[in-house]
């Protein structure tokens, strides 16, 4: 008898076991790299593959890519032994340079760990002599449709207007060096921006524009010799339908220490919507707005490096802010990044946070808050996709990992005195990985919300909403579980799986009790029975 309760008990937990199983999602997505010791291996050496002179002042180089036992920080480029720049591409366009010069090239790779590779091969090559004065032009630029080495004509430009920003894209048969000018009026009084480098195309968003706003633009191409000619004059009228809705939120904002630097990676959100992700750095807390700090980067990349940030702050606060073709900008992903250790800073000082509650950090939430204070309550935590709302309140929320969720708490629920909330969802696939973002007050000033990308995984994990003070400070934490449905179904089927698994718990609990007392009962009887 004992020993057949043992097995049936053995057999009924295993089957409880096996009933969550279904919440980790193997994935191929995920790359897991684990970091064990110092980091001594230097990178392989790249390889040189071109250095060509674009113009009298101009020598492109072009190299292969070097790998690193962990991570590769970038490349150092060195003109006759000295280096001159470094960057984390394949490609540099080095620039002012003497005409009928020669010039030697090498390239080096670094990790973060300032361990150097060998230099690669080296390549010399001469600058172009200085062209002669161009003859006029006989021919109008309207009639022109092919540029010369004397003259620049776009083969192709492209204006989209949004609601409070504009791309403008534009190609040419040569390299050309772009200036682009913008205003309200042929004047232009609005701005400018230039490039340095000779190129044969070349993008820049316009932003900060007022909705429903005509614009005069001049788009001018230099040639490599200087010469200096209008592209194309226009105007352009930014959308004037109120568009309000935000775009999803970067994933994965993940931000590491590499010795003095902060290195910075996400992923942005699919969809033609998104135009480019700005990062905010703070050493105050996370920054609250696009403005709110110093903007560390800004394009349609998912890395960037804070050179030499953690020698002055620790920690070192960012947000990630991601703005739509309508001028719409997201909550906000957030990331912070601490010293490895006290940074030497030649007799000066780095300003820290003692105080500040990491994100993610187990801490007991502070009790001793003004009265007045107003806590959002678990059913105040709404978790949104298209009709269906569920609250924190509910226990199990079931999402689909296809569809974006919008998470909101409506601000009569929450205290003026309050500032950041947090939400935190560990990924179904791999609990280590932390997608962070803030819940920040909507145009409308109605709520604090933050839209989450499709994460396109299915699985069980939990969601968190950690709330802080004005000192940084946890004051209340909240969170519930979640199961992904993978979108191949209706989505009921999240909720029929939730109902199937709380129901095998709550018969198998009640199982498992009944057998207890049981064997409890037979196990006294036995005991009399041997007195």
């Amino acid at each position: 008898m004992r020993l057949l309760v043992r097995v049936t008990a053995l057999i009924l937990l295993c089957a409880l076991s096996s009933s969550q199983i279904f919440a980790q999602v193997d994935s191929a997505e995920f790359s897991i790299r684990v970091f064990v010791g110092s980091d001594t291996e230097a990178p392989t050496t790249p390889t040189l593959l071109s250095v060509t002179p674009v113009a009298a002042t101009q020598i492109d180089l072009v190299w292969s890519v070097a790998t690193d036992n962990f991570v590769l920080a970038g490349y150092v480029v060195s003109r006759d032994g000295s280096p001159i720049a470094t960057t984390t591409l394949t490609t540099y366009s080095d620039t002012g340079l003497t005409a009928s010069t020669t010039y030697l090239y090498s390239i080096q790779a670094f990790d973060p760990s300032s361990n150097y590779s060998t230099s690669s091969n080296d390549i010399s090559t001469t600058t172009l002599d200085n062209p002669p004065p161009p003859p006029p032009d006989p021919v109008a630029s309207s009639t022109r449709t092919e540029g010369t080495v004397a003259r620049v004509v776009a083969r192709d430009i492209t204006v989209l207007p949004g609601f409070s920003t504009t791309s403008i894209s534009v190609t040419t048969a040569f390299p050309t060096r772009f200036e682009i000018r913008w205003g309200r009026t042929a004047s232009y009084e609005l701005g400018f921006v230039a490039t340095e480098a000779l190129r044969s195309s070349y993008y820049t968003m316009l932003t900060d524009l007022e909705p429903g706003t005509t614009y005069e633009y001049e788009i001018i191409g230099y040639t490599p010799s200087g010469v200096r000619n209008v592209i194309e004059r226009g105007q352009f009228t930014t959308r004037s339908s109120f568009d309000t809705i935000p775009p999803p939120n970067v994933l994965r904002f993940t931000g590491v220490a590499a010795g003095l630097d902060a290195k910075l990676s996400w992923r942005n959100p699919a969809g033609e919507s998104v135009a480019y992700v700005r990062v905010v750095r703070s050493h105050l807390g996370f920054p609250l707005t696009p403005n709110d700090g110093a903007v560390v980067y800004q394009g349609t990349g998912e890395s960037t490096i804070d050179v030499g940030v953690l020698s002055r702050y620790s920690p070192a606060y960012y947000t990630a802010f991601v703005y739509d073709n309508a001028g719409n900008v997201s909550s906000g992903a957030v990331a912070v990044v601490y010293a490895l250790q006290a940074p030497d800073v030649g007799g000066g000082s780095i300003e820290t946070d003692a105080g500040t509650v990491p994100i993610g950090q187990s801490e007991e939430p502070r009790t001793q808050l003004p009265a007045d204070v107003r806590m959002p309550q678990p059913f105040d935590i709404y978790v949104t996709q298209k009709a269906t709302t569920q609250t924190f309140a509910d226990g199990l929320v079931g999402l689909r990992s296809d569809e974006p969720t919008l998470v909101y708490i409506k601000r009569a629920a929450v205290s003026s005195y309050l500032k950041t909330i947090i939400i935190r969802l560990n990924d179904p696939t791999d609990q280590r990985i932390t997608h962070s973002l803030l819940l920040r007050l909507n145009k409308d000033q109605t709520a604090y919300e933050a839209v989450i990308a499709p994460l396109g995984v299915a699985g069980q994990t939990v969601m968190f909403v950690d709330v802080y003070d004005l000192e940084n400070y946890i004051v209340a934490s909240y969170d519930t579980s979640v199961v992904f449905s993978s979108g191949d179904g209706e989505r009921g089927a999240a909720s029929t799986l939730l109902s199937e698994v709380a129901w095998m718990i709550a018969v198998g609990s009640s199982i498992l009790l009944i057998l207890m007392i049981l064997w409890l009962i037979v196990r006294r009887a036995t005991e009399d029975n041997n007195r």
